[in-house]
């Protein structure tokens, strides 16, 4: 993992920080930033987002064909049942897969730039499905030109690869383009050649349906079409949220509009940096957030053992509790990056590298009581209530544990929570107090 790790802080220089260095802007006196020295300072970081991608994509392609050998040989090690050698490609399948996540993570990384750490603006992009595309088997080839294009076009365009992140499902290219962002499908082939040229005669003030020639045109070519003008409807769904921040969402077709809670959020960084520094003492240390959060770092030789401890440990003070390896917010789609954090590069590194493991449990008793506290009443619900709810099968699934999901009513409105509660509280880090808060402050 040592050269991959040199591969890795490439990358984060190449996106992070390229633009900073090669064009520093002085932030302190804004009034003296010129529109040139904006101009130049895009091109710049641009520039780095170029190069970072160009590396992930150099990284991740020969990831994925040795990931696809090793799932061959791991079928015929299953039909050989032969248990060591499974192990061994498994252990090896792991490590390749943890790899794609992080260079993914990266290409995440670039997207939430591009939407200035806007949720709500991310979240438009992304249909739910966890299950990416395959690079190998993708019209890559295709965008790779046409990123080129776009490249040489203008220096401050930036064509982001869609397929590389792990939740931009619409389009093939993310396009920033004087400033707006765009979304570009680049389809292969000579029969999506004739869909684009049938749709931009379909588009034109002197379109007559009597003049088109049927001949090279059956069922197949007009499902094509149709398959074609849903993708462009999605994009332009998004770019119109993206200006309104309001609109229809592109994969659920329910109308959307932006709620923000009118207080600010309120985090635990400091507190667990704070943790992070004290268990350089003994290899281990714990911390607990409001009785609500329970925090357990290790380091060197508790490493290990780490997750069966912490475990043991929280089962003991923890009646009903979830617990999550912080190193899986690489893993989660639509999340702010890792590199986003405030614990500095050394410390996300030491994390991203095991070097540190950072464990965090929730205990769910709690936070049911903090709810009602606050004025918003919550409970579990019976099994039988909460596999009717399962059984409607909504696009949006409740947070379930021991199969019962917990209600929580305000304003005479009940709704189930699902289980990003869990990632705002454990991975985004925000305090228990200030997550109930938000919901009697929505605007």
């Amino acid at each position: 993992m040592k050269e991959f790790e040199k591969i890795i802080r490439e990358i984060f220089h190449l996106i992070a920080e390229y633009g900073i260095k090669n064009k520093p802007l002085d932030f302190r006196n804004p009034e003296k930033i010129t529109e040139k020295d904006k101009t130049e300072f895009f091109i710049q970081v641009y520039k780095g987002f170029r190069l970072g991608q160009d590396l992930i994509i150099k990284e991740i392609v020969p990831l994925l064909k040795e990931l696809k050998q090793l799932k061959e040989k791991e079928k015929r090690a299953k039909r050989d049942k032969d248990k060591d050698l499974l192990q061994q490609i498994k252990t090896e399948i792991d490590l390749i897969n943890y790899k794609v996540k992080i260079l993914r993570h990266f290409a995440d990384f670039i997207a939430w730039q591009v939407f200035k750490k806007d949720y709500y603006k991310a979240r438009r992009f992304y249909s739910g499905d966890r299950n990416r595309p395959d690079l190998l088997n993708t019209n890559l080839e295709s965008v790779l030109t046409a990123v080129e294009h776009f490249h040489k076009e203008n220096d401050i365009n930036f064509a982001l690869i869609t397929d590389l992140t792990s939740f931009i499902d619409i389009g093939d290219i993310l396009l920033i383009k004087g400033g707006q962002i765009g979304i570009v499908e680049c389809k292969e082939g000579e029969v999506q050649k004739k869909v684009f040229d049938f749709l931009d005669y379909a588009g034109q003030d002197d379109f007559d349906v009597t003049k088109i020639d049927y001949s090279d045109k059956n069922n197949k070519f007009f499902d094509q079409v149709e398959r074609t003008l849903k993708q462009m409807e999605k994009g332009f769904r998004v770019t119109e949220f993206l200006k309104k921040e309001e609109g229809t969402d592109p994969f659920s077709e329910q109308k959307i509009k932006v709620l923000e809670s009118t207080n600010p959020q309120v985090y635990y960084f400091e507190y667990l940096i704070n943790l992070i520094e004290e268990s350089k003492k003994n290899n281990s240390t714990y911390g607990e957030v409001e009785n609500i959060v329970y925090i357990g770092i290790y380091r060197e030789n508790k490493r290990p053992v780490s997750p069966h401890l912490f475990k043991a440990i929280v089962d003991h003070i923890y009646e009903k509790n979830i617990i999550i390896d912080y190193v899986n917010l690489i893993g989660i789609p639509l999340k702010e990056p890792m590199f986003f954090k405030p614990f500095g590069v050394e410390r996300i590194f030491d994390i991203l590298f095991g070097r540190v493991k950072i464990y965090l449990a929730i205990n769910l008793e709690k936070l049911i009581e903090l709810f009602n506290e606050k004025g918003i009443s919550a409970k579990w619900l019976s099994r039988k209530e909460t596999h009717k709810i399962l059984d409607l099968e909504k696009r949006h699934r409740p947070f379930v544990f021991e199969n019962r999901a917990i209600e929580i009513t305000l304003n005479g409105q009940s709704m189930t929570l699902g289980d990003s509660f869990l990632i705002y509280l454990l991975l985004d880090n925000i305090t228990p107090t200030s997550y109930v808060e938000r919901y009697l402050n929505l605007k």
